[in-house]
């Protein structure tokens, strides 16, 4: 089970009430043990000084003594032949009635103070037993249970804990929402960033570590669509420089009067020529173009008029309007149903509809790739064929172009071979055109 992803402000509140929850834990058991400590030195002082009380009766009242050793006296007090051993001795208790005898002039007296269960079967609690020797050898022993312990006052705890997480939740939550608005609308400006989203001014509002991250992330956008935009420039002057010069020479070619020769040297420049496009729509895939909404069967039917029956049908469709830049977007298809055709004679589009995702599948049944070689295959001048002969593979930006528009859109591109044999691409593209978080 997969728990749902808190935000800033929600992780600060939940934090902020379990920290409450664990303090308050914290007080109820330093509380209990306070008061429990208390009650059993409450106890133990006023044990020991009945006990001492009785002992002097005892000693100066030889009646009294003879009616104890027969019926036993008040808080168990009773005369024995000798104390009974069980239980544990505790010293400090020990010495502290030695000291209150002292105190009433009974010195070097024998003292025994035991911590022992009390009580009947299936009724028993700790206790205390006492016992002084007295001046004719006998004992004089008190047996008393012990207080019950303190129970956590649990009401006033919890109308503690509920003052307690109202009055630091409200903070902890507009402390949360301070920060977190700003950098959802940071967020919103890094999506939109190259996907051609229209994006929100960036903050300048919140803490100032927030301030100085919009800054900064204001100087990296300027930066890189500069460099962008230099790139674009300098490709474009490039293809102009190379356009001239190869029409130039596709020209000169056309008087050469060796046939096979002159066809050869044509079919380069063409190549050249291709190459250079691909380049060029490759620069281009990588920029953000304006986003509109289309319909998905409109889109495959432009796919479809491009090539012949037997080349591409259509075995599914499921019809969505997509928010996307078209003329990108039936780029990347067409590398897509160009490959498959180049390597399985012809291809086979599905188009299906998977949450808030619109996925066009493209099927061949070519002989596919190697397992190792799906992810590397997508990268700009990659291909399957070791060669570098177009007409064994081209030159290997048809699924880096594909590949590069599905990340214009916030999508991606996958490759999988089939069980039945052959190679699918899925093209997955977001329906808003969103880009993924």
């Amino acid at each position: 089970m997969r728990f749902p992803r808190l935000g800033l402000s929600a992780r600060l509140t939940l934090l902020t009430i379990c920290l409450v929850l664990f303090s308050q834990l914290i007080n109820a058991y330093i509380l209990v043990r306070a008061q429990t400590v208390l009650r059993e030195e409450r106890f133990q002082a006023v044990l020991n000084e009945r006990v001492v009380q009785s002992y002097r009766v005892v000693e100066l009242s030889p009646g009294v003594s003879r009616r104890m050793q027969r019926r036993g006296g008040p808080r168990g007090a009773k005369i024995v032949p000798k104390p009974r051993p069980e239980g544990e001795r505790d010293p400090a208790m020990e010495a502290t009635l030695v000291g209150l005898l002292a105190e009433e002039g009974f010195t070097d007296r024998l003292v025994e103070v035991r911590k022992l269960e009390v009580g009947r079967e299936g009724d028993r609690r700790p206790g205390v037993a006492l016992a002084v020797q007295l001046t004719n050898g006998k004992w004089l022993q008190s047996v008393v249970p012990m207080p019950p312990s303190a129970k956590p006052p649990w009401r006033p705890i919890i109308a503690q804990t509920i003052l307690l997480s109202l009055i630091l939740t409200l903070p902890a939550i507009w402390i949360g929402r301070r920060v977190a608005m700003p950098l959802r609308d940071l967020t919103a400006a890094a999506d939109g960033f190259l996907t051609g989203k229209p994006s929100p001014p960036l903050p300048d509002k919140g803490p100032p570590d927030v301030q100085a991250l919009s800054a900064a992330f204001a100087q990296l956008e300027e930066r890189i669509m500069g460099a962008l935009e230099e790139k674009s420039m300098m490709i474009g002057a490039i293809g102009h420089d190379l356009r001239t010069p190869l029409a130039s020479l596709r020209i000169r070619v056309e008087s050469v009067a060796d046939d096979q020769l002159r066809d050869d040297m044509i079919a380069s420049i063409d190549q050249l020529g291709v190459t250079l496009d691909d380049i060029l729509t490759f620069s281009k895939a990588t920029r953000a173009e304006a986003l509109e909404d289309v319909r998905t069967d409109a889109l495959t039917r432009r796919l479809a008029s491009s090539y012949e029956a037997d080349k591409l049908s259509v075995r599914k469709h499921q019809a969505v309007t997509l928010r996307c830049a078209p003329e990108a977007v039936l780029r990347a298809l067409r590398n897509l149903v160009n490959n498959a055709c180049q390597h399985g004679g012809r291809a086979a589009l599905v188009v299906d509809l998977h949450g808030e995702q619109v996925i066009f599948h493209v099927d061949d049944d070519g002989p596919g790739i190697p397992e190792d070689q799906l992810e590397a295959i997508q990268k700009p001048f990659e291909r399957a064929e070791p060669s570098r002969n177009r007409g064994a593979g081209g030159a290997g930006l048809g699924l880096a172009i594909a590949r590069a528009v599905a990340a214009a859109h916030g999508g991606e591109l996958t490759l999988a071979n089939r069980s039945e044999g052959g190679l699918r691409a899925s093209l997955a593209l977001p329906l808003s055109g969103t880009p993924k978080a």
